[in-house]
């Protein structure tokens, strides 16, 4: 038996072996235990002396690499996290509720609250940043130390006997309140203060908020309708998000992935700062977190917030984007499952014929016209001159045209000329086309080249959105008889155009060639379309206003 006992970190415990060490000094602190105690289970001798030698070994080196203080952080960080998920796991196996405390109360109301029964949640993950912060700064709150305490010694009175120690931090003042207290009911609880008090790291920081706001802000958690209540949750919420976006280490986070997804597609200038604000709404339920904290709750959040504010087609635009946006992060494996696929958009079920712009009959456009001629071809009241005119201009080549708006805004001069207009970069692939030039606007290019568009770039999100509100103001209030149908808008130019179009007489092929739609089929890689002089032909036939 003497030899036995002669073999390091062997122990015998009434006819049963163990690995029995104690942590260095300068390692307890950082692994969170003072000793290594493992039992080597109903085994022989031999067997308990390998496995003694293969611990011992794993540990020389363990010791030997916590040399490196980068590596030594690490361990620190890595013992913390496995403690906390032993002690989540205890907690879950026993069945027994985690209790938080606000740091509000009102009359008569309790302090202490479980998860599923917190009256103010909020105020609950304040209480838990409080806390985080004042670990993460050094300044730990005797009195969380002490309830830590009081639940160990509970626990022990009521005959259960820990398996790890309770290793707490070298406080001020800690040892002399500890020393107040039953010293063998203290030892039997396993409850041990280190030296040391090592500082949080950020790691760990970031989780204990990451929990705050997971308590405080889960989407299924409505904001509170009383006005200080509100403005309290607000700020809590914000402060939360603020902070752990400072401290993620991950750089995936939305706004970051998006500008990616932007550059990556090369969506156009206007059209991202339309993206971009959309995603801003996504960002003002989410915070701008990494992307892969975002999950399928929070998208249907959004989508709930939007349902009876806007039209379902409204919303299926909101989401255009983000949609992209998370088809993009998943493809980039930033995600390991796109919560969009979880999320139904409402779909709008009207017929097209209620939701489609109708085109202008060929009498309101005449009136329309001669509008334009008579409000924008003088001086005008809230419009600079360059600006009407520029209006007054853009929805002249639309009638004649059948372009979209936004096409229209994005020429330059050397996209016309005396004969057609160029069209690159629009919607589809098929946009891409040439339109002859309509001779009722055969002065378009020398306008451009005189700089004609150039009042629209200082606005610097929607440019179409000028002409489109003058234009509307122009039918509902400004015309001697208004056109009042909310079908008819900017946009209905281009039906009109193609119907016109239709009146002439052009066939199919040459309508779709001037508006810049789908041929189907594969016949769309053999064959270039309608000759120009065909297209021009039809396009000098075409009259909006018979």
């Amino acid at each position: 038996m003497s030899d036995e006992e002669k073999i390091p970190y062997l122990k015998i415990d009434r006819g049963r072996y163990f690995y029995q060490r104690r942590v260095p000094k300068r390692l307890q602190a950082h692994l969170g235990v003072k000793r290594w105690q493992l039992p080597c289970g109903d085994v022989s001798y031999s067997k308990a002396v390998q496995l003694v030698v293969t611990w011992a070994e794993e540990h020389d080196a363990l010791i030997a690499e916590m040399r490196d203080p980068d590596k030594l952080r690490t361990a620190g960080v890595a013992a913390a996290k496995a403690t906390k998920l032993r002690n989540d796991e205890a907690y879950s196996e026993l069945g027994l509720p985690k209790f938080y405390e606000m740091t509000t109360r009102l009359a008569g109301e309790k302090q202490f609250y479980p998860r599923e029964t917190l009256p103010r949640p909020w105020q609950a993950a304040a209480k838990l940043l409080q806390e985080a912060e004042a670990d993460f700064s050094g300044n730990i709150s005797l009195d969380v130390v002490k309830r830590q305490i009081a639940i160990r010694l509970g626990d022990a009175s009521n005959g259960e006997r820990p398996k790890r120690a309770l290793s707490l931090p070298g406080l001020p003042g800690l040892r002399e309140y500890v020393n107040t207290l039953d010293l063998e009911a203290v030892e039997s609880a396993r409850i041990e203060i280190r030296r040391d008090a090592l500082p949080m790291e950020p790691e760990l920081y970031l989780e204990r908020l990451v929990d705050a706001y997971a308590l405080g802000f889960d989407p299924e958690i409505e904001a509170p309708s009383d006005p200080d209540d509100k403005d309290e949750f607000d700020f809590i919420k914000k402060k939360l998000e603020r902070k752990i976006s400072e401290l993620s280490p991950d750089p995936n986070t939305i706004t970051t992935v998006a500008e990616r997804y932007y550059a990556f597609n090369s969506i156009r200038p206007a059209t991202r700062s339309k993206y971009r604000r959309e995603v801003a709404r996504l960002i003002s339920v989410t915070g701008d977190v990494p992307i892969s904290h975002v999950s399928t709750a929070h998208l249907r959040t959004l989508r709930d917030q939007l349902i009876g504010q806007i039209k379902p087609a409204s919303i299926q635009a909101v989401f255009t984007p983000i949609v992209g946006l998370f088809n993009h992060a998943f493809d980039e494996d930033l995600l390991d499952a796109n919560p969009m696929a979880g999320v139904k958009l409402p779909r709008d079920k009207r017929p097209i014929e209620e939701r489609k712009w109708k085109s202008f009959e060929p009498v309101e456009m005449i009136r329309i016209l001669d509008a334009v001629d008579k409000v924008w071809g003088n001086p005008a009241k809230g419009l600079s001159d360059a600006r009407r005119d520029a209006i007054r201009m853009v929805v002249r080549v639309l009638a004649y045209s059948g372009m979209r708006p936004v096409e229209v805004i994005r020429l330059k001069p050397e996209d016309v000329t005396d004969r057609f207009i160029r069209i690159t970069g629009s919607k589809t692939e098929s946009s891409t086309r040439i339109v002859p030039l309509h001779p009722e606007i055969s002065n378009l290019p020398k306008w451009l080249s005189t700089g004609g568009l150039n009042t629209f770039q200082s606005i610097k999100s929607d440019q179409v959105g000028s002409v489109r509100h003058n234009f509307s103001r122009l039918l509902r209030k400004q015309m001697d008889e208004p056109i009042l149908d909310p079908q008819k808008a900017l946009y209905s130019l281009r039906s009109t155009f193609v119907n016109a179009m239709r009146r002439a007489g052009a066939d199919i092929q040459v309508q779709r060639a001037i508006l810049g739609h789908k041929e189907a089929g594969a016949i769309r890689h053999y064959d270039d379309g309608p000759e120009f002089e065909v297209k021009r032909k039809w396009v000098e036939a075409t009259d909006p206003q018979r």
